[in-house]
């Protein structure tokens, strides 16, 4: 890898609007950060040139150029933030070329394109990089840190409540999320982060699922909503885990507020987490068996995701020079695919009315 990183980004929408375009530009407060874009790839060639034209160098391109651009110009590194359910395809021709690819959450829409880019990254020397970036936010980072200390002892359950408002739930049916086959439904395009945060804190991967996904609010041709708008927008889950943990999983839509409580019950006390998604500061409560507890308060980082865009990127370089094996910030390709799948049961399950086992992808846990 050359001092600089040099990037193909492939998708001009949003995501590449407020995130990726200016830390390729390298502006505040990315301006100390090498990064080199080479390519900006839409199917929308208006959209690509827009983008491209703000980028020092870079040329839009269209997705039938992405073969020769990846053999001509060997980047150092391919960004998918396509619509959700084109993401395998870009993915597995970056990585059958070798190269190392970041791929926005959720991984893909469905299991089964989960898994095969979990079997792609095992058989490329390339990297492959999930955007889990609610990782990386300052407030879920010392959640991680306390559980894993054994603040709480071992974790035996959680109660997750995401809300989210009336403007962003109505933007999910006025987009292209609105088709669950382009999104994976909100079960997988929303929840998927939450569902990582959940394995990612119980140190645990899921197991089992039983759910009820309902449509309460947003139903089509009423409101200005889409006649072809089929997800839900009600989601209530109850997730088992292979640590024997269980978590309850809900999301509610046209709430006052945007963001969750979240109360994690541990063997030694339990520890409850609320997080601000619009202005914070989120607050962290320690309650020990004990007696006694703890309530700090957590500023909310400036940027998007409450700052965890901007931390991410930032740890991209790193994570791309560590050994395999070595420990992760990332959410690997494993873990990203059960967030997938665990979605997916979600929607199984309330179909079919029973629990239901979270598919597991057979290379998971196998060495790179």
């Amino acid at each position: 890898m050359t001092g600089q990183l040099r990037v193909v980004l492939i998708g001009a929408g949003t995501r590449t609007r407020k995130v990726y375009g200016p830390w390729l530009s390298g502006l505040p407060p990315h301006q100390d950060q090498p990064v080199r874009p080479l390519a900006v790839v839409d199917t929308d060639v208006r959209a690509a040139r827009e983008v491209a034209a703000a980028l020092p160098d870079a040329a839009p391109a269209r997705p039938q150029d992405l073969d020769r651009i990846l053999k001509a110009d060997r980047p150092d590194l391919v960004i998918v933030a396509t619509p959700d359910a084109s993401h395998r395809d870009y993915a597995e021709q970056a990585l059958a070329s070798g190269i190392a690819t970041l791929v926005e959450k959720p991984l893909a829409t469905t299991a089964e394109d989960a898994f095969a880019l979990v079997h792609a990254d095992a058989a490329s020397p390339g990297r492959l990089l999930v955007g889990h970036n609610l990782r990386f936010t300052n407030l879920h980072r010392e959640v991680h840190a306390l559980l894993a200390d054994g603040h709480i002892g071992s974790v035996t359950s959680a109660d997750f409540h995401y809300t989210l408002s009336p403007s962003h739930t109505r933007s999910y049916y006025t987009r292209w999320h609105r088709r669950r086959a382009g999104s994976g439904g909100l079960e997988v395009t929303k929840a998927s982060h939450h569902l990582d945060l959940l394995a990612w804190w119980l140190g645990a991967q899921p197991s089992a699922v039983t759910a009820e996904l309902e449509r309460r609010h947003y139903l089509s041709g009423t409101a200005g909503i889409p006649a072809d708008a089929d997800i839900h927008d009600s989601l209530n889950a109850r997730i088992e885990y292979t640590s024997g943990a269980t978590a309850r999983y809900t999301l509610t839509p046209n709430a006052p507020t945007e963001g969750y409580t979240c109360t994690l019950t541990g063997t030694a006390g339990a520890c409850t987490v609320r997080y601000d998604a619009r202005s914070g500061p989120h607050t962290v409560h320690l309650h020990p068996v004990s007696g006694g507890g703890t309530r700090r308060q957590v500023a909310r980082e400036d940027g998007t995701h409450a700052g965890a865009d901007r931390r991410m990127l930032a740890a991209l370089t790193h994570a791309l020079h560590q050994p395999p094996g070595a420990p992760a910030q990332f959410a690997t390709p494993a873990e990203a695919a059960l967030a997938v799948a665990t979605g997916t049961a979600m929607y199984d399950s309330s179909r079919q009315g029973r629990r239901l086992p979270v598919p597991q992808p057979h290379t998971l846990g196998e060495p790179r």
